[in-house]
């Protein structure tokens, strides 16, 4: 008896499988690739975890004996270009608070990777209303944050939830700074100091490639000492590493584009709350907006002039533009792209862009288009299914599906 049994799971070990083992099908009455038009009555193939066929559903079969799935509405999975989360954390006490190291002005060697907690409930949070990528942020207190980095909402590992351990280099201009240090008497107490520690920085960084960089042609016989904040500054110096900009008020948008300017950085401006006063500038200087939190409360003064229209109106003006998450200091910690883009919908952008702004727009931003922010043929099989218009106030996500795996379903 023994044998036989050994003899039959050999066989079916050698036996191919079926047709639709390891496929998902996503069926919808509306599908919103972003890449192209809404498909009516749509469907959606994923196999091992990517993308293999979009299209109407009459049009695209549905492997036999592959799992189906639902939904009223299905877009690509969300993208947060700029949050906390993973570093700040839903209990917002001394424990969980990670984002800021306040300890000295300037820390490019900070990364997120070593603060990110892949337990975070945050996360969960952010995945059930729909958000499959993050760009995680060291936090808004020091002049030069650290590095950012790239997370899927969903794993067990931060390295495993990792797109890109390292995707930018973040600094903060305006008043958080000034905050964090003023009141101990050290610098920054203005704008101009924290303009000043910036020059400085990238400045040190670039001597300090020069150094190695002598150093290896044997012109110099002592290379400089080994440090890691000047290597991610020479890198940023060089281009090799995006810088984001932290910055709200207009004047402090012009300095962040001077100092780019002067140093040849490739960078990005986040929040900008008064980003459509200087829409001319900022579209001259071809730089990204990650808007946002387009509900920007009016708390201080660098934010008295926000705007529900800013992203809207950055939009028309022809700048690219993604929306943010951004940083909260109140429980639960975070906001949620979804309803900050149905927002801007509302407020002028229309859904169309307004969806783009927190999909393929945002993948584009983050350079990370090849995979994540739409449905196309090749890419990750991250599918949001909704039960009605995904910026309608009373629709619910009822679906989330991360590479090909069914990871959220809502409960009626």
């Amino acid at each position: 008896m023994t044998r036989r049994i050994v003899a039959l799971v050999c066989v079916l070990s050698l036996a191919p499988l079926a047709s639709g083992a390891g496929t998902l099908v996503v069926d919808a009455n509306t599908v919103h690739p972003v890449s192209g038009p809404p498909i009516r009555d749509g469907r959606i193939v994923i196999e091992d975890g990517r993308i293999a066929r979009v299209g109407p559903a009459a049009d695209t079969p549905a492997p036999e004996g592959a799992r189906v799935v639902r939904g009223a509405v299905a877009t690509p999975g969300l993208v947060d270009v700029h949050t906390s989360v993973g570093l700040a954390g839903i209990f917002n006490v001394a424990a969980d608070r990670d984002e800021d190291e306040k300890t000295a002005t300037s820390q490019p060697d900070l990364r997120a990777l070593d603060s990110f907690n892949p337990r975070e409930p945050l996360l969960r949070h952010q995945l059930e209303h729909g958000v499959t990528v993050v760009q995680a942020s060291p936090g808004p207190a020091n002049v030069v944050a650290g590095q950012a980095g790239i997370f899927r909402t969903h794993g067990r590992t931060a390295d495993g939830m990792a797109v890109r351990a390292v995707s930018a280099l973040v600094v903060n201009l305006g008043e958080s700074p000034k905050r964090t240090y003023a009141q101990d008497k050290g610098p920054p107490g203005t704008r101009m100091g924290t303009a000043a520690i910036l020059r400085r920085a990238f400045l040190g960084g670039r001597e300090y490639a020069a150094g190695r960089t002598r150093a290896d042609r044997g012109d110099d016989e002592k290379p400089p000492k080994r440090s890691l904040g000047r290597e991610a500054l020479a890198r940023a110096a060089a281009g090799d590493l995006p810088v984001i900009f932290v910055a709200e008020r207009a004047d402090d948008i012009a300095t962040a584009i001077r100092i780019a300017r002067e140093w040849n950085l490739r960078f990005a401006l986040a929040g900008a709350s008064e980003g459509y006063l200087v829409s001319d500038l900022l579209r001259e200087a071809g730089a990204p907006v990650l808007v946002g939190p387009v509900m920007q409360r009016v708390e201080r003064p660098e934010t008295l002039n926000a705007s529900l229209e800013n992203a809207a109106r950055l939009e028309r003006a022809g700048v690219r533009v993604a929306i943010r998450s951004g940083f909260e200091s109140y429980v639960p910690r975070t906001r949620l792209v979804l309803f900050e883009a149905a927002v801007a919908a509302a407020n002028g952008m229309g859904f169309d862009a307004a969806l783009r702004a927190i999909t393929l727009g945002a993948a584009e931003v983050l350079g990370i288009d090849d995979r994540f922010g739409s449905l196309e043929k090749g890419k990750a099989g991250d599918v949001v299914l909704y039960d009605a218009d995904p910026f309608e106030y009373t629709s619910h996500v009822t679906r989330v599906i991360i590479d090909g795996e069914l990871v959220h379903e809502r409960r009626p």
